[in-house]
């Protein structure tokens, strides 16, 4: 099984919010409203992780997987 195939839109969730960090894109930067706090980003990376952790010990279908089956059943 290839996890990060299978899992790629949570992997890039995750991905996305590291380099909004890297970046400086954070609102105590920024100033700007809209832009996510250095608080609100560890949130969701935990939650992410969590949910990432859950599926791949559960061997529960990621996003990808599930819009396969429902095109499918279309």
């Amino acid at each position: 099984m290839n996890i990060s195939k299978r899992y790629r839109i949570e992997l890039n969730k995750i991905s996305n919010h590291l380099a909004d960090l890297e970046r400086g894109h954070i609102y105590e930067l920024t100033r700007t409203p809209g832009t996510p706090s250095c608080a609100t980003l560890a949130k969701h990376l935990k939650e992410d992780i969590a949910a990432l952790l859950d599926l791949i010990e559960n061997d529960k279908p990621g996003v990808a997987e599930k819009a396969a089956m429902a095109s499918k059943n279309i």
